[in-house]
């Protein structure tokens, strides 16, 4: 029996006293907030640093009022998270359609935005022109409906007292949009051509940096200094640690003289930080090797390089790529060897120790990108332009146009071929395009390099008439040994397949008997079969569907001959047997096969008849 102490314990550990605190209220209620009013027709999308990205007009794009906000809201709503090049389709998308709303006449207000409405609006852009008379193409056509599509389908789900009552979109207005012409492509000469320009203009620029790095590491009055130390040194002083825009802050007079016998402000600027015309090597080299998206590359981040996990002497180099997967995005990352002197990591070290000083001058939402210049405009530091980044290739490819010239000049006997005018946008088909030529024609190889899900996807990159002719070559050689096995020619696997696409043997090989893979019925090697007496399945292979026979005059003369030894034995055998044993595979020669054969070869085909060994008698 419990003592009450003991009782006294248990209940007070089992049953605590009730608390004197208030009673805590854990309905839940909503409270009554009135609706927002609309942002109105200006537009302002934000960094994730909460600083101005991009801001739009609709009043600017005069369709009436009550469409203005409609649109107004479902562009803000729709592509607050989109990128801002996705942003700025979308407003050429806007603008486009003010255009036809304005030519159009029939839309007043959202009501009007009927089906037909989208039905007029596909056939206004299907007669739109360019300016040299060409019809838009089917992708600019579609970047201008696409953007349209997705927010008059937010407005019926969010405006619906507005929209009409129903609304629906054609499933496939543009059909055909992948099939594009073969965009062009670069040869491994032509990479390997921008390639060797990049290397020569990174070692100067890299060199012309280094050479900055030691002179501002030396104290400013060190004992005789030259005339380009106290100009980096007042330069680096005035600006902050780069050029400054316009030389402000700076005695004018005598600086520009200096400027000018130095190679001006362009050249002393590539000894303090990156520039355009120093980046573009740079960006160019690791485009081809990386075989990435020139606007991914672009936007790569200064945190991209990695150790690899395994091998110490190669590093994993990663950027991201805002399409690569649907739901979850597949990582873009190659790894490559660091002891190559212009391997990847070793050019993406260079690039951000020539950026480190522009990191600073540079907005909080941008520090973290790699390709980082001081522009030409006073608009201060950021990742370079798409627009700044053409012109700056421009350049490039016109300065190596003339180092060639002048090599040509020097070097007549071994003349290099100028460099062609090209995009960036054409390095990730051309690289593509390469290594599957290197593999043989293994589109995984080229997969694999591009990091596609599907190889469908890789097909477009790496389509083209080199491609084609390669993939035909492989085919002619794939059923060029596959005749030789189905008619025993054990000598197929050693011909190889010329540059016109002809079949080059290597020698001639047995001839078969009749067509197909016996070379001797009287062998016995077939199952139930007895040396020197005549196969049991003599014949049988005829009613096979995978038999193959080639259509040349050799071949018809086997036929020739065994449809003659068969019509012998017509007349010497038993009437039923020869009905039941031979005539199946008489009807098929005769009926199936023979017809097959050109009325050419025939004459030819007689010839060899005579020649050829002579045939066991059917039994």
């Amino acid at each position: 029996m419990r003592s009450p102490k003991a009782s006294n314990i248990f209940t007070a550990r089992w049953f605590p006293m009730r608390s004197e605190r208030a009673r805590i209220d854990r309905r839940l209620s909503i409270p009554q907030v009135a609706e927002l009013p609309s942002p109105g027709a200006v537009i302002t999308f934000r960094d994730e640093w909460g600083g101005i990205a991009q801001t739009f007009d609709l009043d600017r794009l005069g369709v009436p009022s009550s469409l203005t906000m409609l649109l107004a809201d479902a562009f803000r709503m729709s592509y607050a998270g989109a990128a801002e090049a996705t942003q700025k389709m979308c407003w050429k998308a806007l603008r486009t359609f003010a255009r036809f709303v304005f030519e159009d006449g029939a839309i007043a207000d959202p009501a009007d935005l009927t089906t037909d409405a989208v039905g007029r609006y596909l056939v206004w852009l299907d007669r739109q022109r360019l300016p040299a008379g060409k019809s838009w193409s089917i992708s600019t056509r579609y970047g201008r409906y696409l953007p349209i599509k997705i927010m008059l389908g937010w407005a019926m789900r969010n405006r619906a007292d507005e929209m009409p009552r129903q609304l629906k979109f054609p499933s496939n207005p543009f059909s055909g949009r992948h099939r594009t012409p073969v965009p062009r492509r670069l040869s491994a000469a032509e990479l390997k051509g921008i390639l060797r320009a990049c290397y020569a203009e990174i070692d100067v620029a890299w060199a012309r940096f280094e050479e900055g790095r030691i002179i501002l590491a030396r104290q400013p009055d060190a004992v005789d200094p030259s005339e380009l130390e106290e100009l980096l040194h007042k330069i680096h002083r005035s600006g902050k640690g780069m050029m400054p825009w316009g030389q402000s802050g700076m005695a004018r007079g005598s600086v520009d003289r200096l400027l000018k016998r130095h190679g001006g402000a362009r050249i002393l600027a590539q000894h303090l930080h990156l520039t355009v015309d120093t980046l573009v090597p740079f960006f160019l080299a690791i485009a081809v090797q990386t075989a990435a998206n020139p606007d991914s590359l672009r936007l790569i981040r200064r945190n991209c390089l990695a150790p690899h996990p395994l091998d110490p002497h190669r590093i994993v180099v990663d950027w991201a790529k805002p399409r690569a997967g649907n739901t979850v995005r597949r990582a873009q990352r190659r790894t490559y060897d660091k002891r190559r002197r212009y391997a990847v990591p070793n050019l993406v070290e260079k690039v951000l120790a020539m950026t480190a000083p522009l990191i600073a001058h540079a907005p909080p939402s941008e520090r973290d990108h790699l390709f980082l210049i001081r522009g030409n405009r006073p608009a201060g530091v950021g990742v370079i332009a798409n627009q700044t980044l053409d012109a700056g290739i421009r350049r490039f490819i016109t300065r190596a146009n003339q180092r060639i010239a002048a090599w040509n000049a020097a070097h007549p006997e071994q003349p290099r071929s100028p460099m062609p005018a090209f995009a960036p946008v054409l390095f990730r088909g051309s690289v593509a395009t390469q290594h599957y030529h290197v593999a043989g024609g293994d589109i995984r190889a080229a997969q694999a390099v591009l990091n596609h899900a599907r190889a469908s996807t890789t097909d477009l990159y790496v389509r083209g008439p080199e491609t084609q002719r390669m993939f035909e070559r492989t085919i002619a050689g794939l059923q060029h040994r596959m005749i030789g096995w189905i008619t025993a020619r054990q000598d197929s696997a050693d011909d190889a397949i010329g540059s016109n696409g002809q079949i080059e043997r290597a020698k001639t090989g047995p001839a078969e008997a009749f067509s197909h893979i016996c070379i001797n019925p009287l062998e016995g090697k077939a199952l139930g079969a007895i040396q020197g007496r005549l196969c049991p399945s003599f014949m049988s292979c005829l009613s096979c569907p995978g038999l193959v026979i080639p259509i040349d005059d050799r071949h018809l003369a086997r036929i020739l001959q065994v449809m003659r030894k068969l019509e012998a034995a017509r007349e010497r055998l038993d009437a039923y047997r020869w009905q039941s044993i031979y005539a199946p595979s008489y009807r098929i020669l005769s009926e199936e096969i023979l017809p097959d054969f050109p009325a050419e070869l025939h004459a030819r085909a007689e010839h060899i008849v005579a020649t050829l060994p002579p045939l066991p008698d059917p039994e």
